[in-house]
């Protein structure tokens, strides 16, 4: 894919993530967490074969902007799949949201995220898992987010909070803690939009900042793992979770997004795959 000159590429910051301190623009921090026990031993069949018969709920295709399906499997035949290269026909089946940490907590001790977040903050981390070409649709998050690709390649297109409002494309199909667009980071190139517009592919070891409210696609360049880890302060946090709680309830009661969201297709909205209960949408 082809993109105009209003694209630039996301050049590598200096420092340590935690240490970051401009919140309002994203940064890739190289190799940050290629010392990660995780980035060295983490792989498809090692993830499955903690518990292959654990029934998982596959995405398919691009939720963000087409209408919500899912394919029931588990985790060992998809991690099966994944290790052996889907097909193209597989290419649209994607593990979002995996509670990957909160299903297998011995993990964690494979991970360094306190050399990712500020002191105090709170925060909560998904597994992203799928094969190449697996995509997720333009949306904004609400809370900042470290994504670390732990294995495979990703490629993220960011577009400077405000593009897709100038727009006045913001989709109306309801997500819990993020915001949705009609249209695609390739549109918003083709507006010739004079907001901030990049490029970023990722590596194992990676880690990309990514502001709130910054809208972002992702695409798998290979099969990959993912961890986000979505975070903020304590008085903010508690103030968002109040908000998406509320919109919630009225949510699964049917008042707001019944029939038009990305937590259900064609059933009644019970969750996604053991979400936590704060966590955004990266991947």
């Amino acid at each position: 894919m082809t993109y105009s000159s209003t694209v630039n590429s996301l050049p590598g910051t200096t420092g340590t993530p935690k240490l970051y301190r401009d919140r309002t623009t994203p940064a890739v921090f190289r190799g940050a967490a290629l010392h990660w026990p995780a980035v060295q031993q983490w792989t498809f069949n090692r993830i499955g074969a903690l518990a292959p018969d654990l029934p998982v709920n596959l995405v398919v295709g691009n939720r963000e902007k087409d209408p919500t399906q899912f394919t029931a499997s588990t985790l060992g035949r998809y991690t099966d799949r994944l290790a052996r290269r889907s097909s193209p026909q597989e290419s649209g089946l994607y593990l979002k949201e995996f509670d990957l940490l909160t299903q297998f907590p011995d993990l964690r001790h494979e991970l360094r995220q306190n050399e990712l977040f500020p002191r105090w903050s709170i925060t909560s981390s998904s597994a992203w898992m799928g094969p190449a070409g697996a995509r997720t649709g333009l949306h904004h998050d609400f809370l900042d987010n470290f994504a670390v690709v732990i294995s495979g390649k990703k490629r993220f297109l960011l577009a400077e909070r405000g593009s897709v409002e100038m727009l006045g494309k913001v989709s109306d199909k309801y997500d819990s803690w993020a915001r949705l667009s009609f249209v695609s980071f390739e549109e918003i190139v083709h507006s010739r939009s004079p907001f901030q517009l990049f490029t970023v592919d990722l590596m194992p070891g990676d880690v990309l900042f990514v502001p709130a409210f910054w809208w972002h696609e992702v695409v798998n360049l290979s099969p990959s793992i993912l961890l986000s880890g979505f975070f903020g302060s304590s008085p903010r946090v508690a103030v968002k979770w109040a908000t998406v709680k509320t919109r919630d309830a009225m949510h699964y009661t049917g008042l707001i997004g019944r029939g038009h969201c990305t937590c259900h297709g064609h059933r009644p909205c019970h969750g996604r795959n053991g979400a936590p209960p704060v966590h955004g949408k990266a991947v």
